[in-house]
């Protein structure tokens, strides 16, 4: 018997696969937000900042294209009843992000990435959950961007087309004789998000993000995805030093997955709570070399709660004014999952992370 609290999101046929646990969010989404925990959504660095806020795009004074591929390496260790094993699993996650100023005030960008997904097997569950299921949502996002500037604040809204590929596996045995049904098919939705940045000085800048909540589906799958709300803030200690922060509030309560022929007994799929993330970073620049760290801490919104920590390692290098290549490592460390009945403990789960990030940005 096999369970795993553990979600991996596959962008299978349209980009590759994608891997991410505990929870639907993936914030991964650059080489260079990843060494940052995604915090940088104040400043233009690249293209990939319309993955965190459109309207800070306008930072960007020529046309930059942003590609990255991150090697992602999740690892389960659990006990059920007694019955000690390790899984593990690793993919490549591809992501791209262009932006290009129009004139002086309009800035447009297009991003292919994906944020939300999952590939979760649960064991067959004697009286509970009688099949051995695989249940694959998988949905990736191509999103046109535009931001307009107005002096030191700048607008930015995207919309987002969602492609959701879906697969609902169970296996049924009765003593040695095991039979397997498989149902996949595609949906598509639309969402979008909103954003405001403001430039205060040149040391200091905040932006303001909200991705609408979204929901679609067919008669075999409801896909509802929460809404988000981000706070950025950066500020430049000197013209070497800049510190980096965000707060996020996902509100993921009652809003997940759902399919028509599987009963998610465990929870998933579903959120059982809003959540709340917390992420901070530091970026030295000495000569043509960036240096990076820094730190995350996701509330899980499954129903056995706890934090998720994310440690972050980068590295930059600018070749030469067009051309920056990036380098980022990432540590995961997931809440402990436990179930325990006076005081014995029947089920307990600990999901670990790393991930290899490697990047490029070129200015034209």
């Amino acid at each position: 018997m096999r369970l795993l609290l553990t979600s991996l999101l596959l962008l299978q046929p349209i980009l590759a696969p994608d891997a991410y646990a505990t929870g639907l969010n993936f914030w991964e989404s650059s080489s260079l937000n990843s060494s940052l925990a995604s915090a940088n959504g104040a400043i233009g660095n690249d293209a990939s900042v319309l993955a965190l806020a459109p309207s800070s795009m306008s930072q960007l004074s020529k046309p930059t294209i942003s590609a990255s591929l991150t090697y992602y390496e999740v690892t389960t260790d659990y006990s059920i009843f007694g019955n000690e094993t390790q899984y593990n699993t690793a993919n490549p996650i591809p992501m791209g992000f262009y932006v290009t100023p129009i004139n002086d005030k309009f800035s447009f960008g297009f991003a292919v990435y994906s944020r939300t997904a999952a590939d979760i097997s649960v064991p067959s569950i004697v009286l509970v959950h009688p099949n051995e299921t695989r249940v694959t949502p998988i949905t990736v996002s191509v999103s046109p961007s535009v931001s307009y500037k107005i002096g030191d604040i700048s607008l930015g809204a995207s919309l987002e087309y969602i492609h959701a590929q879906y697969a609902l596996e169970q296996t049924s045995c009765f003593f040695a004789l095991c039979d397997t049904t498989r149902q996949e098919d595609t949906t598509h939705g639309w969402s979008g998000a909103i954003s405001g940045t403001w430039v205060i000085n040149s040391f200091a800048s905040i932006a303001l993000a909200h991705r609408l909540s979204t929901q679609f589906g067919d008669g075999n799958i409801d896909i509802d995805l929460p809404a988000i709300t981000s706070l950025y803030s950066s500020i430049a200690f000197s013209q070497s030093i800049t510190w980096h922060s965000t707060y996020s509030y996902t509100q993921w309560n009652d809003k997940g997955i759902t399919y028509t022929d599987y009963d998610d007994v465990i929870g998933l799929l579903i959120g059982s709570q809003d959540s709340q993330r917390l992420a901070t970073s530091l970026e030295y620049r000495l000569g043509n070399w960036s240096f990076r760290g820094g730190v995350s801490f996701d509330e899980a919104i499954d129903q056995f709660g706890g934090i998720d920590k994310r440690y972050r390692l980068g590295v930059g290098y600018v070749i030469n004014e067009n051309l920056e290549l990036n380098l980022a490592i990432v540590n995961e460390n997931y809440a402990k999952k436990e179930a325990v009945v006076d005081t014995t403990t029947l089920v307990k789960v600990q999901n670990s992370g790393n991930a290899y990030s490697l990047g490029a940005s070129y200015k034209f």
